[in-house]
C-alpha cells in the first residue's frame, strides 16, 4: 500500500496540473478572464511533478545512464564500475547537499510574485529529491 503512495501523489499533482491548465484555457478564450494564478501554480506543481517523480517514481534502469562500456565489462567490473559510478553520483548529491538544503530553508524569505507562496516550499522538492538520489546510490553500492 505505501509503495503506491508516491504514484497517487504524482497522478494527483498532474490531475491538478491538467485541470487548472483547462480551466485557465476555457476561460481566458470562451470569457476573456485572465488568470494569472494559473500559470504560477501550474508551474509551481510541474516543478514538483518532476522532481517527485525523479525521487521516488522512476527505477534506476530508466534513468539516463551511459553505460554502453560497462555493458561490455566481464561481471566483476560491471559491479565494480556500478560501484564506481554511485561513490561518484551519490558523493557529488551528499556534497551538494548541505548548501541545497541551506538555500531552500533560506527561501522562506522570498515569494512567488502572485500567490505569494513561500519559495522554500516551492522547492522543498529539490531537497527530496537530493535525498533520495543519496539513499538510492547508498543501496546500489550495498547491493553490487
Amino acid at each position: 500500500m505505501f509503495r503506491r503512495i508516491p504514484q497517487h501523489v504524482a497522478v494527483l499533482i498532474f490531475a491538478s496540473v491538467f485541470a487548472i491548465f483547462v480551466v485557465k484555457i476555457v476561460l481566458r478564450y470562451a470569457l476573456a478572464i485572465n488568470l494569472a494564478w494559473a500559470d504560477e501554480i501550474c508551474t509551481v506543481l510541474f516543478v514538483w511533478l518532476i522532481f517527485w517523480s525523479n525521487a521516488f517514481l522512476i527505477p534506476d534502469h530508466k534513468q539516463i545512464a551511459f553505460d554502453l562500456v560497462v555493458r561490455g565489462f566481464p561481471p566483476r567490473a560491471q559491479r565494480a564500475a556500478i560501484v564506481v559510478r554511485n561513490l561518484v553520483i551519490g558523493g557529488l548529491f551528499l556534497a551538494a547537499l548541505p548548501g541545497a538544503v541551506g538555500y531552500i530553508l533560506f527561501l522562506w524569505r522570498e515569494r512567488t510574485p502572485v500567490l505569494q507562496l513561500r519559495l522554500d516550499f516551492v522547492y522543498a522538492c529539490f531537497g527530496l529529491f537530493l535525498v533520495s538520489v543519496c539513499v538510492r546510490a547508498a543501496r546500489n553500492i550495498l547491493r553490487a
